[in-house]
């Protein structure tokens, strides 16, 4: 070899090892990041191939990883790293938990129960593995048991609003309406919202209780306003339905999906409480089959139409 080619190798040797070293001081953000789910997923990339990490911490790094990918709503990607991590580390609850997340964002409500399952055992005291369960008995249809499981999740923090919330809903689907109304009630009490105000709202008008007050309060009588305000104006008396459908529109297609979905079932709802059923049923089918699974629109749509029928 040369002097030139060896000067020429020894300087490209250099610059790998350079690179090697950027990427390996980089990778030490690796779950660190808030905010940027690019650049994090990135770090722990980097900390997966650059660092010499031992098993608990290999498994953290995936774990990172995962829930970065989740965050970007791409779950098919998220649930192979959460796989590695708990192969690496069986012990790791959060794993369990966010790879439960993951397959509920899925529809796969029963790999979800199974990971909550095992996430209960690591760390009996996590309240969110409770609200998680419930939320996919209530995806199942099987009210009673997720009542149960927002019971465990008040027993661990009695002022949890999404718990009571949660528990709420659960008694609303089931047809208890006047308990709903008071779990719901405590819910927004806690977390003050305009959802939350149109659930007690809706609960209280089912149990023939007077709900408009709290409502008014939370967003005023006129319906204007950014969405859901023109639901308000529906429940008041303020705003007819068709105005409420005109309101639900977005120049971005997945949010005008998401707002329709949502009129639809509002409006169902205020067909149902004027008894007009043949008007509600179509609304009702609609927000079932476009809302978003996560969304608890669809869920009470669900819950409606099993009465309904």
């Amino acid at each position: 070899m040369t002097r030139g080619a060896r000067i020429a190798a020894a300087l490209a040797l250099s610059v790998l090892a350079g690179i090697a070293q950027g990427a390996a001081d980089s990778a030490k953000d690796c779950g660190t990041i808030t905010g940027n789910p690019r650049a994090a997923i990135e770090a722990c990339t980097r900390a997966i191939e650059f660092l010499s990490l031992d098993r608990p911490d290999l498994a953290k790094a995936y774990y990172s990883r995962g829930t970065e990918y989740a965050a970007l709503g791409n779950h098919d990607r998220a649930l192979p790293d959460f796989n590695m991590a708990i192969e690496l580390d069986p012990n790791l609850a959060s794993a369990y938990y966010n790879r439960a997340l993951a397959w509920s964002a899925k529809g796969e409500s029963d790999r979800a129960l199974a990971d909550y399952d095992t996430a209960g055992k690591l760390n009996p005291r996590d309240a969110n593995v409770f609200l998680g369960r419930g939320a996919e008995w209530i995806a199942k249809g099987d009210y009673r048991r997720a009542m149960a499981q927002y019971d465990d999740a008040l027993r661990l923090n009695a002022e949890s609003s999404p718990a009571w919330f949660g528990r709420g809903r659960a008694r609303f689907y089931a047809g208890d309406f006047m308990m709903a109304a008071s779990d719901l009630y405590r819910a927004h009490d806690l977390a003050p919202g305009i959802y939350s105000a149109i659930w007690l709202y809706l609960a209280r008008k089912h149990a023939d209780i007077p709900g408009e007050r709290t409502l008014a309060r939370e967003a005023g009588t006129s319906g204007s306003g950014q969405w859901p305000a023109p639901v308000v104006g529906l429940y008041l008396g303020n705003t007819p339905p068709d105005a409420v459908a005109r309101a639900a529109s977005n120049p971005d297609p997945a949010r005008a999906r998401d707002l329709k979905c949502e009129a639809s079932f509002y409006i169902g709802q205020w067909h149902v409480l004027r008894g007009a059923r043949d008007a509600a049923i179509p609304l009702l089918k609609e927000a079932e089959s476009t809302c978003p699974r996560s969304f608890i629109e669809r869920e009470g749509a669900a819950a409606e139409l099993t009465r309904l029928r």
